[in-house]
């Protein structure tokens, strides 16, 4: 048994004159002028017209000549031409062994041997048949697929916005189709850069199939590179390349997503087709800036939100027309007032002209509707006709997963708990990887009873972004529902600081958290109420915490100032009256009955 070389090592001697020798000889003499060598994986990949993970992915399991040098703190890779088109030429042509066909055999070959030949004959046909089948995708269909971020090799990092956005657009058009579980761009964001195969990228997000791809500029001309992948083997389905102009990149994102719905799904129906025509013919500067405040709108913080608002501005001025950019527009407006200064009444006012604007555009915008559904819900107070928003929404599309997530809120307030807890799993199996989800998860769980639950998904949601500090304090409520007042102290005190940078709080409640643990110690659970009557003091709407707290000092009068309170500052909390459990003691008073009047459950 010959020895086996090693992978990407080319010897200077083949077996059966394979002219690697020759290949070397011409080898080194183009290397002297320097126009045979390629001198880092990009380089290869540019060459090969490919992206760099498809690229080691072909030196790692079809020998691809690769080689590495060694240096005292790094190494390098290096590749030559001459050998990759050799590589290349072998890699086209494979070796063909015919047999003689059945019908061909001799004149002596007796029936029996005739019968056997058409058996073996027949279950080879069938044998490729089906492995065609499976190869194609057909035989074993694709159920739920994950869109890796686009490589931008054009070596300018300002152009990742756009590589980013067209990624995220490539997700929503598929996601609308129905039939197909495609996850989110949250958790498929986290592998840009990745160095992760595969299968393991498969494996973490329960998919079936991956689209990775590239995106180049230059001058005006953009080239897009694009394939879908078999998660379980790495086996390549398809791909294509796409090289138009710069002004056209908006119809280029429609025309990847419909080529990658026709090898996803055999058959398209008409109104699939319909979801990849986009008859709003966008300016193209305003499609970039669009891209930009998508980019800023999903890093959730009070900047990048402001930001967000700057460019989906920009798209607007540029473009009155489209409707997404007022949909972006809502949305930051009904996050700001959670994050910054803003009032929830002038944050939402805002959305609702925004919003309207965009479903008038556009009647069918998905991301028109959510944001109608949140107003009807935290403005209007109106529970009945915000679920009709939400599942109109995800009518639209079904792998809406900030949809699924904020639809199991309303579900939750209208006491709905196993539906809530149905529609937060919807959310978490199409985004896996995102902390937001995994805390909304966790307090749909907290308010429906399963604490212990709770808690665990708390700590899941820590340990995909350490940085989730509004975890702690939400962990501290389950904890504190529990009659475990030292754990919930524990948690306050982890995310203290971070609380106050996130929730603008006043830096003194840090102090008043601190001195829980010894009001605690001294005065037990009634220690710990009247000590967190001043931690809760410091929230920015402090009304309906200070009201949980009263109530759970037994002090009625009190608890119902700060709820007549909340009801009349039209805080957003208030709508969570009926479903807390610790405002349980009012219920019966008529003064409770009369403020839940105020949300229309139907």
């Amino acid at each position: 048994m010959s020895a086996l070389k090693p992978r990407g090592v080319v010897t200077q001697k083949d077996s059966k004159g394979s002219g690697m020798a020759d290949l070397a000889r011409d080898r080194r003499a183009s290397s002297e002028t320097g126009d045979d060598r390629l001198e880092s994986w990009k380089e290869i990949a540019a060459y090969l017209k490919r992206d760099v993970r498809t690229v080691q992915r072909w030196e790692r399991r079809e020998a691809l000549p690769v080689h590495r040098q060694v240096h005292d703190k790094q190494g390098s890779v290096y590749a030559f031409r001459s050998e990759i088109e050799h590589w290349r030429e072998k890699r086209r042509t494979p070796t063909l062994h015919v047999k003689t066909p059945f019908w061909r055999l001799g004149a002596k070959t007796s029936s029996w041997q005739l019968f056997v030949a058409i058996l073996v004959a027949v279950a080879t046909g069938l044998a490729i048949y089906f492995l065609n089948r499976k190869r194609t995708g057909s035989f074993f269909p694709i159920q739920a697929i994950a869109v890796l971020p686009l490589d931008n090799l054009s070596g300018d990092s300002s152009q990742d916005y756009l590589t980013e956005g067209l990624t995220d657009e490539i997700i929503t058009d598929l996601a609308k189709m129905g039939g197909l579980r495609v996850i989110s761009r949250t958790s498929s964001t986290l592998y840009k850069g990745t160095h992760k195969l595969i299968p393991q990228i498969a494996r973490e997000l329960n998919v079936d199939a991956i689209v990775e791809g590239s995106y180049e500029r230059s001058g005006q001309r953009v080239r897009l590179r694009v394939q879908l992948i078999r998660g379980a083997t790495d086996q390549h389905l398809w791909a294509e390349g796409y090289d138009r102009e710069s002004d056209d990149v908006f119809r280029l994102e429609s025309e990847v997503a419909h080529d990658i719905a026709e090898h996803v799904q055999s058959h398209l129906s008409q109104n699939q087709r319909q979801i990849f025509v986009h008859n709003h013919r966008t300016d193209p500067q305003a499609f970039q800036d669009y891209l930009q405040g998508r980019h800023y709108w999903a890093l959730r913080t009070k900047e990048s939100l402001k930001q967000a608002i700057e460019y989906f501005g920009l798209a607007i001025h540029k473009d009155p027309d489209d409707a997404r950019s007022y949909a972006g527009l809502a949305h930051c407006y009904l996050v700001l007032p959670f994050l910054t200064e803003m009032s929830p009444g002038e944050g939402f006012e805002k959305a609702r002209e925004a919003a309207g604007r965009a479903l008038a555009l556009d009647a069918s915008l998905p991301e028109a509707h959510l944001a109608n559904a949140e107003l009807l819900m935290y403005h209007d107070w109106n529970l009945f006709d915000a679920e009709r928003e939400f599942r109109r929404t995800l009518d639209l599309n079904p792998n809406y997963s900030t949809g699924h997530q904020w639809y199991g809120e309303v579900l939750i307030l209208m006491g709905r708990r196993e539906e809530a807890i149905r529609e937060e799993r919807a959310a978490l199996a199409l985004d896996p990887l995102s902390a937001v989800v995994h805390h909304e998860m966790a307090s749909i769980l907290r308010d429906a009873g399963r604490y212990d639950d709770a808690v665990r998904a708390y700590q899941e949601t820590l340990k995909i972004d350490p940085q989730f500090f509004s975890a702690y304090w939400e962990m501290a409520v389950a904890l504190r529902r529990q009659g475990k007042l030292a754990e919930s102290i524990r948690e306050l005190r982890l995310g203290a600081e971070g609380i106050v940078n996130q929730y603008r709080m006043n830096p003194a409640v840090i102090a008043a958290i601190e001195e829980l643990q010894s009001a605690h110690s001294n005065s037990g659970r009634y220690g710990y109420f009247r000590q967190s009557l001043i931690v809760h003091g410091y929230q920015p709407r402090p009304s309906f915490y200070l009201a949980r707290d009263y109530a759970q000092l037994g002090n009625k009068e009190a608890a119902f100032a700060e709820l007549k309170r909340s009801y009349e500052n039209h805080d957003p909390e208030f709508l969570w009256i009926f479903t807390d459990p610790e405002l349980e003691s009012l219920h019966a008073d008529p003064r409770f009955q009369n403020l839940v009047q105020a949300i229309r459950f139907q």
